[in-house]
């Protein structure tokens, strides 16, 4: 049978156009897509981890930087203020080190108001502060009179044996402001809230130790460190069989210098410790000062006076020149001094640097003569403007404002400096020392995050340099703020940022 080719062709034409109609409907097969480069896949994690519900009234600031390409590999508020707590402790330190220089030490007169006769001074011996805190127990390996006892001995290779007269302590290095601007008032007994002075004695502490009393219901046994009249103490403590823990608190008297030390010793207890912060340093200095000359045998006749209290006439004179004799005290470098700083986060050296900066480079041992010397100093490292406000050296003060932003331009700034090996070894270190001895132990990142923390109620932070597991340094800051959980929640989230950063592949 024939079938035309004139039948057939509609037919071949309709079974195409159907074919087409078909293809039309069907999308194409797409490629697949590319895989994220693990710089984003990292930014991706961060942005996770930051973003964890526990925090979802609070405010993170973060950045993250390598310092071999200077890519910035995360951001998140990053230009924005934070309370930085202790990291302020970073901008203090850093300026005081590319300021006064690695090898600053304070010096403090002792001078010789009066001839020296027949071992005896007639007059008072002036001590003229600079603000040196390292005449404290936590500079002298636990002995807060190793100074003193130095000084006695000094004072019989002059050939004093006997002061006729008094004891002066002179600060007037600096203002008269004992305290940081916005401290909290419900923090001055406490420790790290304690009193700065032209004459800083044991950084404004007192230690006390509490033993178990004879048999249970009594007091239990206080003794202070160092032991002074100074501090007298009202008993409140009892010793109790099977307390389950130790609570013992120090506070101060309304007025004066006295402390109550109160709570409960458990009986199978060696001691428990505290410290108190104390009033008047000044006083506190020579009032000690005076008792261990007398103890190491130089009589002395007149009493320990604050030059404060005494009239003007009365006053001694920034020159040693003036006096007929005398003998200069040099503290540790800074150098030296720095570590004692930033590894437990000490705040009264951070205020007395701050001072001592505004001194030395502005002639005014303020606080803001201080601020006003960093301001210039990080004008000129070409840091972020409009990035900081400074109220205090330590970070203690709610005033004090930064961004992360500028947190690791500083850092970036110190990586490249010919001081940054000092400040870096200053800083503590995961899993070691410091505030972060007990954190990321067993980690890649024990040894190896150099970093400094910071806490006050709601805040916590932690800025510094690590590396990764490819070898690429890094610098970050990590700030919340407002968060209402624990610290303990707010390293977890920062920890985890860190190990994720660590196995991050070579950046390019």
């Amino acid at each position: 049978m024939t079938i035309r080719i004139s039948r057939l062709l509609p037919l071949l034409l309709a079974a195409t156009a159907a074919c087409t109609a078909a293809a039309a409907r069907t999308p194409p097969i797409a490629p697949p897509a590319p895989a994220p480069s693990p710089e984003a896949a990292f930014a991706a994690a961060a942005d996770s981890i930051f973003s964890d519900t526990l925090f979802a009234g609070a405010n993170w600031g973060v950045e993250i930087k390598s310092l071999q390409t200077g890519r910035v590999l995360y951001q998140r508020n990053a230009g924005k203020m934070f309370v930085p707590a202790s990291n302020m402790k970073l901008v203090t330190g850093s300026a005081a080190l590319e300021t006064l220089g690695p090898g600053w030490r304070f010096r403090t007169l002792v001078l010789f108001g009066g001839p020296v006769a027949n071992g005896v001074l007639r007059g008072d011996l002036f001590v003229v502060g600079s603000g040196d805190p390292t005449i404290a127990a936590d500079f002298q390996h636990g002995d807060p009179l190793a100074v003193f006892r130095a000084w006695a001995d000094s004072l019989r290779a002059h050939g004093v044996t006997r002061i006729a007269g008094r004891i002066v302590g002179d600060d007037d290095v600096f203002d008269d402001l004992p305290l940081g601007a916005g401290w909290a008032w419900d923090d001055v007994n406490d420790y790290y809230s304690a009193e700065i002075g032209g004459l800083e004695y044991n950084l404004g502490v007192v230690g006390i130790s509490v033993a178990p009393g004879a048999q249970p219901g009594s007091p239990g046994r206080v003794t202070l460190r160092p032991a002074t009249g100074y501090v007298p103490v009202e008993n409140r403590t009892m010793t109790r069989t099977g307390a389950p823990v130790e609570e013992v608190a120090a506070v101060r008297q309304p007025v004066g210098t006295g402390i109550v030390v109160g709570g409960t010793v458990p009986s199978d207890t060696a001691e428990v410790r505290t410290d108190v912060a104390v009033r008047n340093n000044t006083a506190y200095f020579v009032t000690v000062l005076r008792e261990t000359l007398i103890a190491a045998g130089i009589r002395v006749d007149g009493a320990a006076v604050d030059q404060d209290d005494l009239p003007e006439a009365e006053h001694s004179v920034h020159a040693d020149t003036v006096f007929a004799e005398g003998f200069v005290h040099s503290s540790a470098p800074l150098s030296e001094i720095l570590p004692g700083f930033l590894k437990p986060s000490q705040n009264q050296v951070g205020e007395l640097l701050l001072k001592t900066m505004g001194r030395v480079l502005r002639g005014q041992g303020t606080a803001a003569a201080g601020a006003a010397v960093v301001d210039s100093l990080h004008r000129s490292w070409g840091l972020p403007r409009r990035r900081l406000a400074q109220a205090d050296g330590s970070g203690l003060s709610r005033y004090n404002l930064v961004a992360p932003e500028l947190l690791v331009a500083l850092l970036e700034h110190m990586r490249g400096s010919a001081n940054y090996n000092t400040f870096y070894a200053a800083l503590p270190v995961a899993g070691v020392d410091g505030t972060l001895a007990s954190r990321m132990k067993g980690t890649p990142l024990q040894g190896n995050v150099h970093a400094k923390t910071g806490t006050v109620s709601n805040v916590r932070s932690l800025s510094g340099y690590m590396t990764t597991a490819a070898g690429e340094p890094m610098v970050f800051s990590m700030i919340v703020n407002h968060h209402t959980v624990t610290s303990r929640d707010a390293d977890r989230l920062a920890e985890a940022a860190l190990l994720r950063l660590y196995s991050l592949p070579r950046t390019r």
